[in-house]
């Protein structure tokens, strides 16, 4: 057995948890959801005391093509503090490589909206 001095720090955990970091940065990045490649045009929406309308164009910006949810979501409340959804609409829709599709959509709201969101996801 060596004789180690007890004065000198180890350097075997440090090793580790260098090691241990860049073993969890890899896994992170492999399991990140990607962004999908597509756009929100031409959004034109007003609500009433019960229903949203919307109406929009996607657009697939990548060169593959584009498997994607598309969420059409009504918030009451006057800042962000405040904010709650109220209503939502969800549509899956596929588009192909530099497609584009316009969207009309109702949105049935709880109360009265003052804002309305698309957000759009990757649909897998």
């Amino acid at each position: 057995m060596s004789a180690r001095d007890p004065d000198q720090p180890r350097r075997r955990p440090l090793v580790e948890g260098v090691a241990f970091a860049g073993l969890a940065v890899l896994l992170l990045a492999s399991c990140a959801e990607r962004e999908p490649q597509a756009s929100v045009t031409d959004l034109n929406w007003a609500c009433g005391t019960g229903r949203c309308t919307a109406t929009f164009r996607v657009t697939a910006e990548k060169s593959d093509d584009e498997n994607l949810l598309v969420l059409v979501r009504a918030y009451a409340g006057e800042n962000v503090a405040s904010r709650e959804i109220v209503g939502e609409h969800k549509e899956r829709l596929g588009l192909r490589a530099g497609q584009s599709r316009r969207l009309s959509v109702t949105v049935e709201t709880r109360r009265p909206a003052n804002r309305l969101r698309v957000i759009v996801q990757p649909a897998d």
